[in-house]
């Protein structure tokens, strides 16, 4: 047994001790406040206050109740800043993007799983830079035309024959159409196993990544633990799934460029003996940059043509007004070189990606420098989101947000592009929007040529709802989908 005047030196000791640390804390933070937001338990935050479904909506609801654009809250003992507006979000992400930049650690998803080499998820420097410039110049405007074209065409033709299975045909496409572009793999099954894989990896890397759900990324030297622990065991499972993205169409389109059979691709334009010796390492960054293009570009293109058609059938007048726009190019079938002269289908897109953001939510930033704003504190290392949904559906920027409406656009002072928002901020902006627009814009103009999507008859009218995750899909429902024009094959 301890003595007596053992037992409290040792009691006074841990209270100095845990004095200090507080000491050192307080200094650290400076005399500012974080900005308002929900305080939640002591040991978790806010973690059981978030929902696993539309935690947007959450967000939103904080911002107005703590009269902020700006709020602050706590998951374990990581600290996160919601921003709700244009301002805050230009003011922070793209004014200072050079602290704004980099990704929040995710051990589970990053090491654990392996995925922490992907454009989307490492921290802004040289590497990133890499991949970004090799993406820029690869998705050139003008250099994949053709496949979008015959894409789109094989598209069509399969809603035609089957316009039940239009959801299945549009995965199809979006797969298809990145496969060619990355790999020179052409996909003319709906059951082929990239689609698969595609759709898989998104799956994995919402739930890899969701907030709250891994204790190891808030308390990292988990990691260390026996690898018989379950989240051991499930990383493990995912990292040999998540590896079928990367690797294993790079290396066939490798074994195609050794054979010298090979299409044109992004791929090839690095990899063929044209270009003569790849280091190790410029191969690696090759594999991660095609990679990333084939995880970022499927879903989100899904995700917006889902939408698209879904939101056809609800809203007549709007697809009348863009048929007819479609009609007055003289009866043929739009292509690639006609979509600048379709200024209301052009809007239509607009409206779609601010009434159904593709995310919600951005994908995260992290702070690497403590920072002020407004008269807050942000604390280094903080993790920086931009509720892209609250801004989409802000009634001070946008008019009847909830209702549908691409005439909002075409005003000549008309309320502002959501492109800003819909395709990243600072140095995380999506170096393929322009590939992504002009690939569904080319859809969508062969689909209200081709066809007239109709709610059934005698039904009443569904209520729109999302799903979650970082990509966000809007719940299908039954439509009819009618002939307007002959085979376009």
């Amino acid at each position: 047994m301890f003595s007596q005047p053992l037992t409290s030196y040792i009691i006074f000791g841990i209270i100095l001790i845990f004095i200090i640390i507080l000491t050192v804390n307080y200094s650290r933070r400076g005399t500012l406040p974080l900005p308002p937001g929900p305080s939640g338990a002591i040991l978790t935050g806010v973690k059981s206050l978030i929902p696993r479904t539309s935690p947007w909506v959450k967000y939103a609801t904080w911002a107005i109740e703590y009269h902020s654009d700006i709020i602050h809250f706590r998951i374990h003992r990581n600290p996160y800043i919601v921003l709700s507006s244009p301002q805050a979000v230009h003011d922070l992400m793209n004014k200072r993007a050079g602290m704004y930049s980099d990704r929040p650690s995710h051990t589970f998803f990053f090491e654990l799983c392996g995925r922490g080499k992907s454009i989307f998820n490492i921290n802004a420097g040289s590497r990133h830079t890499r991949y970004r410039r090799l993406l820029s110049r690869g998705l050139n405007g003008s250099a994949y035309v053709g496949v979008l074209e015959e894409q789109s065409a094989r598209l069509v033709e399969n809603i035609r024959k089957r316009p039940k299975l239009y959801e299945r045909f549009v995965r199809m496409n979006s797969s298809a159409v990145i496969m060619q572009v990355a790999y020179g793999y052409d996909i003319a099954s709906a059951d082929d196993r990239f689609i698969k894989v595609a759709e898989e990896s998104a799956k994995i890397s919402g739930l890899a990544m969701a907030p709250g759900r891994w204790a190891v990324d808030y308390y990292p030297l988990l990691r260390h633990l026996p690898s018989l622990m379950p989240f051991h065991r499930q990383a493990a499972t995912w990292r040999k799934r998540l590896e079928e993205l990367s690797d294993v169409p790079h290396n066939w389109a490798k074994k195609q460029i050794l054979s010298g059979k090979y299409a044109d691709s992004f791929t090839s334009q690095h990899l063929a003996p044209s270009v003569g010796s790849v280091t190790p390492e410029n191969e690696d960054i090759i594999k991660w940059t095609a990679g990333g293009l084939y995880a970022g570009a499927t879903d989100t293109t899904i995700s917006a043509l889902l939408s698209f058609i879904l939101l056809m059938a609800l809203y007549p007048t709007v697809q009348a007004c863009a048929q007819a726009e479609i009609d007055g190019l003289g009866g043929e079938m739009p292509e690639v070189k006609d979509l600048e002269r379709l200024e209301y289908l052009q809007a239509v897109l607009k409206e779609v990606l601010r009434y159904a953001p593709v995310a919600n939510i951005a994908l995260p930033h992290k702070v690497t420098q403590e920072d002020t704003y407004k008269g807050y504190r942000i604390p280094e290392g903080a993790t920086i989101i931009a509720n892209v949904w609250a801004i989409m559906h802000d009634p001070s920027i946008y008019s009847k947000p909830f209702q549908f409406d691409p005439s909002r656009f075409t005003k000549k002072v008309g309320d502002p592009d959501p492109r800003i928002w819909a395709f990243g901020f600072g140095r995380r902006t999506c170096p393929g929007s322009q590939f992504a627009e002009t690939s569904l814009l080319v859809c969508m103009a062969r689909i209200l040529y081709a066809f007239d999507i109709r709610l059934p008859k005698h039904r009443p009218i569904p209520v729109v709802e999302f799903t979650s995750g970082f990509t966000s899909h809007v719940k299908p429902f039954d439509i009819d989908i009618g002939e307007r024009r002959p085979s376009i094959m």
